[in-house]
């Protein structure tokens, strides 16, 4: 089943400044959320870091959005899942394989649920951005989407809404308070070698240009104690750094 007209995106000005920023698309931002989701991960598996923040941002949304979990009522889905529960559970127990063994005995097993869930459930397989684009919507996706009560664009514009640079350096600039899960994944993206051949081509002079500058606002911010104004400069300060590089691609 294909959701085609059935939703739509808000993406923000952070979230755009953001990608551009970090010279991602924001459709391949968006895509690599969804793929590094595991139900293993959310079941107690281990796996890397990447999936573990992605699936949080899950548990995240529904605890922001709290929304009510409909049971399944299907008795046939009902057996499967738990017949696979029950499979990736103990591979997770299990002491004589090595993570990496277990994270990939988990996908084998996912794919085995997946084959004998899609016929019986109304997953949708894509998720349309307008008329040309989609996002690929994984079966662990759905899968734990449904099971947290929750569709693909709350998801989605959850994980959108909760990107910012300028929010994330503000808030850590003096001090480290921390960081949520989406920027989590966001800064590991970033750096993960699997993305790099994606990224669109830096500029360099701009960015080494703009990162001194950015060093010099740290130093200006780290004496100023409302958030909200270190937020807005950060936040200004951003937006003219996308607005040059959108300006130099012109």
């Amino acid at each position: 089943m294909d959701s085609k007209g059935q939703f739509g995106l808000i993406y923000t000005e952070d979230f755009s400044v953001a990608c551009a920023i970090s010279y991602l698309k924001q459709e391949e931002v968006l895509q690599y959320f969804i793929n590094k989701v595991s139900f293993y991960a959310f079941n107690g598996g281990e796996m890397e870091a990447l999936a573990l923040w992605a699936t949080r941002i899950i548990v995240d949304c529904r605890e922001f959005a709290a929304t009510e979990i409909e049971p399944v009522n299907d008795r046939k889905q009902q057996r499967i899942a738990i017949k696979y529960i029950s499979l990736l559970s103990d591979l997770a127990d299990n002491t004589y394989h090595s993570t990496v063994d277990k994270m990939k005995a988990s996908v084998e097993i996912m794919q085995d649920w997946e084959a004998e869930m899609m016929p019986l459930a109304d997953f949708p397989r894509t998720f349309y951005l307008n008329d040309d684009h989609f996002l690929v919507l994984t079966f662990d996706f759905n899968l734990l989407c449904r099971m947290n009560g929750l569709n693909p664009q709350q998801v989605l514009q959850y994980f959108i809404d909760r990107i910012s640079l300028a929010r994330e350096r503000a808030s850590n600039i003096i001090s480290f308070v921390g960081t949520d899960a989406c920027m989590s994944l966001f800064g590991m993206m970033n750096l993960n070698p699997s993305i790099q051949s994606s990224k669109l081509p830096v500029q360099e002079d701009i960015q080494q240009w703009y990162q001194g500058q950015l060093l010099a606002l740290d130093e200006t911010l780290k004496l100023e104690g409302d958030i909200d104004l270190r937020i807005g400069a950060y936040r200004n300060f951003y937006a003219e750094w996308y607005k040059t590089l959108q300006r130099n691609l012109n």
